[in-house]
């Protein structure tokens, strides 16, 4: 029923009450926003989402959602690459590492790198490259996780997901693959809108603030940045929303017993610096910024304003201000 097949408001509303009749046309209208028609190839192309609704209070029903779930799901669909869409039909093994996750288990602290079989066939103890660094790696232990439950995965294909253990080989955006090296498309990253230094409460502590940080910041959650001129000791967080501060501290302290002070920052904005060095190393300097590097070392520069970043480029026109790292020409 659509809110326009209602009679006409006139006709409708001394029968039901002013009130019961605007709660009748709200929540049909309401009806008719969400009633988008079930069509398999718009789900297929990722074009609208299945909804499905429950109780989540209760495992009544989900074996007969996941069921549901995995009927409807649309087949593994070709990934961008730097030499063109890679095709789930194609015979060498190319993977994404999609999701980096520390301390899936607090007893061991170990990290998983959640990796997408984009094309191939996945076998347990092969050989792959990392794209980005180009080293050959044993892909050993593989695990196939549901909640709190893990088993060994040893073949996988196209549009499985697969946990790699991960010591520190892989990274956020990685491709792992055989034959061929290529490189899927990176993982966007917004420019944070919000910074904040960490510091470290306590000296003995400074080995695992450390830790957390960097492994932190290789999930995704936080951006790191470090003065330019300085050792690493202190880092500048840039977050998208304030709450990710929060959570940061939080997880140093729950996940590695280490208690942090945020200090605020003038800064608003980050550009990442693209250019020949001789270009950058002219750059002229302004008051209100600083100049940092992020994690992977790239150069950037912190803004106090949009006006003072908007004159910075003005005058540097041999040099690009990005907003983010994955725009930069490697």
């Amino acid at each position: 029923m659509q809110a326009t097949d209602l009679a006409d408001r006139a006709t409708l509303e001394p029968l039901m009450g002013g009130e019961g009749y605007e709660k009748l046309v709200a929540d049909i209208e309401l009806l008719d926003g969400a009633g988008e028609p079930l069509n398999d190839g718009k789900i297929a192309r990722g074009e609208i989402s299945p909804v499905f609704f429950g109780s989540a209070v209760t495992n009544f029903g989900v074996e007969p959602f996941l069921r549901r779930f995995i009927g409807m799901a649309p087949p593994p669909a070709p990934r961008l690459a730097d030499k063109g869409d890679v095709f789930p039909e194609e015979p060498e093994f190319r993977g994404f590492v999609f999701k980096v996750q520390a301390n899936m288990d607090p007893n061991h602290r170990d990290r998983i790198a959640f990796m997408r079989v984009v094309s191939g066939k996945f076998e347990r103890d092969m050989m792959a490259t990392v794209a980005r660094t180009g080293k050959t790696i044993r892909l050993s232990r593989p695990q196939k996780l549901f909640a709190q439950d893990r088993e060994i995965v040893e073949e996988a294909y196209p549009g499985d997901i697969v946990g790699l253990t991960n010591p520190g080989a892989f990274a956020l955006g990685d491709t792992v693959c055989n034959g061929p090296v290529l490189r899927f498309a990176a993982v966007p990253k917004f420019a944070p809108e919000h910074f904040a230094g960490l510091r470290n409460r306590k000296i003995e502590a400074y080995k695992n603030f450390q830790k957390g940080v960097q492994q932190l910041s290789e999930e995704g959650i936080v951006q790191t940045f470090y003065d330019a001129h300085a050792s690493r000791m202190e880092p500048i967080l840039g977050v998208v929303g304030q709450l990710q501060l929060e959570v940061i501290q939080y997880r140093l302290r729950a996940e590695y017993n280490v208690e942090t002070i945020l200090e605020g920052t003038p800064y608003s904005f980050v550009r990442w610096l693209d250019g020949t060095p001789e270009a950058i190393k002219e750059i002229f300097w302004t008051n209100g910024t600083k100049r940092v590097v992020d994690e992977s070392d790239n150069a950037c520069v912190l803004f106090e304003s949009e006006w003072g970043m908007n004159y910075l480029i003005e005058k540097n026109p041999a040099v690009d201000f990005l907003d983010s790292p994955n725009n930069k020409k490697f």
